[in-house]
């Protein structure tokens, strides 16, 4: 299963990542809005969950699940 993981710091990404991992899941990391959108828009139908945080730096997580609602 793939997972997207939206979090711009880098250890609490790097943390998660590491949890998701070792359970056996695949994850694709993004620290901001314009990397999540990119991957959002060409690969989402290969996700199966998305992990966002709320407050990034160039953007909202509010947006992100209302862009990923549409798609």
């Amino acid at each position: 299963m793939n997972i997207l993981l939206v979090e711009d710091d880098r250890t609490i990404a790097s943390g998660l990542e590491y949890s998701l991992q070792q359970d056996q899941y695949s994850t694709i990391v993004c620290y901001n809005f314009e990397s999540a959108k990119e991957v959002i828009e060409s690969k989402l139908h290969d996700i199966a969950l998305c992990l966002i945080d709320l407050n990034l730096p160039d953007g909202s997580g509010y947006d992100l699940c209302k862009l990923i609602k549409e798609k």
